[in-house]
C-alpha cells in the first residue's frame, strides 16, 4: 500500500505493508519516540556544540525504523517510491 508522508510543502510516498496502514498512527508515535530519544544515537540527530539538539530526517528514517522494528521478522517491507513530491492545497 502506498503511504504520503508529509513534510511540509512536500512529501514521500513510501510502499508499506497492509499492517502499516492498518496501525500507522502507532508506529508513527513509536518512530518519534524512538527519534527523539537522546540515549539512542542513530545517524538523523543534529548536534550543536557537541550535544544532540535535533534530528534531520526525511521517509527514509521511517522506513529504515519500519524494517529493523515492527517489520523486523516479516518478508514484506517497507521503501521509499518517491521523494520531494510538490503538494498543493485546495
Amino acid at each position: 500500500m502506498l503511504l504520503l508522508v508529509q513534510f511540509g510543502p512536500d512529501g514521500d510516498i513510501i510502499d508499506v505493508p497492509q499492517s502499516v496502514i492498518e496501525n500507522v498512527g502507532k508506529y508513527q508515535n513509536e518512530f518519534l519516540k524512538w527519534l527523539y530519544d537522546k540515549s539512542i544515537d542513530h545517524k538523523y540527530w543534529w548536534y550543536e556544540n557537541g550535544e544532540k539538539v535535533g534530528c534531520n530526517f526525511r521517509s527514509e528514517a521511517f522506513v529504515e525504523w519500519l524494517n529493523a522494528n515492527p517489520l523486523r521478522e516479516t518478508q514484506e517491507k517497507a521503501k521509499v517510491t518517491s521523494n520531494c513530491l510538490p503538494l498543493i492545497y485546495f
